[in-house]
């Protein structure tokens, strides 16, 4: 299976990029497809930030049997290969359960920090609601429909990759603090149990310390991911 990943970075995400690009490619072979400032400009859509996800990911999958979309702000834990694993249409992650969001009545909402996608079709479906009437009544555009398209009111194939073992961005946030190292591998302790975490997300476009992982993990942590971001 070809496949690769990818990211959309302003010239105000950069700073965080770099922290995604060096702590991915110690973990992957795949690459990583950058969507800078340049490309955003010559794409020219105003509302890009708030659709990006299904406007890139349609141009890719006519070269790539998978991708997967990461938000820039973002910092690779662990090995990733297992997202590509299984038979359906769209990989998704939860988003911070401690943070009062929803659409409709869906009972899973999902982040879309990361999201894996297979299913042309799908992305197709995505991408024509997020360039319709229906986007601008959306307070989290792409995000919201994403979470609409992958309820039980549509019959694709979702797997849920924070159902298992493993923890892959922002509904782990309020945790940070409570994790520690095992045996090379960033632990956290969950409602559910103890879980692997494997992707940092920090989100919060306001928060004034986004960003700096020195204020929200224990020591040994920070020293994990410090060897993580290095060139």
């Amino acid at each position: 299976m070809k496949r690769c990943f990818f990211t959309i970075a302003d010239r105000a995400n950069m700073q965080y990029f770099e922290g995604l690009k060096n702590s991915l490619a110690k973990v992957t072979k795949d690459p990583l497809i950058l969507i800078d400032e340049f490309k955003i400009q010559q794409l020219g859509d105003p509302q890009f930030f708030y659709r990006a996800t299904p406007i890139i990911a349609s141009g890719l999958l006519r070269d790539y049997d998978a991708v997967c979309k990461l938000d820039a702000d973002q910092i690779i834990l662990g090995n990733l290969d297992h997202i590509w694993e299984g038979d359906w249409d769209v990989g998704t992650v939860l988003n911070d359960f401690t943070y009062p969001i929803g659409v409709w009545d869906i009972k899973t909402y999902y982040n879309c920090g990361l999201v894996v996608l297979k299913n042309k079709d799908f992305v197709t479906h995505w991408l024509r609601l997020c360039m319709s009437d229906h986007f601008p009544r959306y307070q989290f555009r792409e995000q919201d429909l994403l979470s609409i398209l992958t309820s039980d009111y549509f019959n694709y194939r979702v797997k849920c990759l924070d159902d298992g073992d493993k923890i892959h961005g922002e509904w782990a946030k309020s945790l940070w603090p409570q994790t520690f190292m095992r045996d090379g591998k960033v632990i956290i302790p969950t409602p559910k149990g103890e879980k692997e975490l494997l992707v940092v997300h920090f989100a919060g476009g306001q928060d004034p310390n986004k960003g700096n992982y020195r204020i929200r993990f224990q020591p040994d942590v920070v020293k994990h991911i410090e060897t993580l971001i290095k060139t």
